[in-house]
């Protein structure tokens, strides 16, 4: 096997176990959300909800919080004004 070929090979098996890790962190914070019921959301207005959202769209821009949470609390947020 050449050593671009193994260089290859080395990458693509990283890039596998990173997405694997990435995925097994996802569905525990998931898990975690599905075991922790959210009292406040059954009771929240519309108002408090947007307001939340304003919040989580602040500290997404100041970069306070990763993409994968941003994306997460933000659906959680946008379920609650459906409801």
């Amino acid at each position: 096997m050449s050593q671009a070929r193994f260089q290859k090979r080395q990458r693509e098996m990283q890039r596998a176990e990173k997405a694997k890790a990435k995925a097994a962190r996802k569905a525990d914070r998931l898990e975690a959300a599905a075991e922790t019921p959210d009292v406040d959301s059954a009771t929240s207005d519309p108002g408090a909800v947007m307001a939340k959202l304003e919040a989580l769209h602040k500290a997404f821009d100041d970069e306070q919080i990763s993409f994968d949470d941003f994306e997460t609390a933000k659906q959680e947020l946008l379920s609650q004004l459906q409801v």
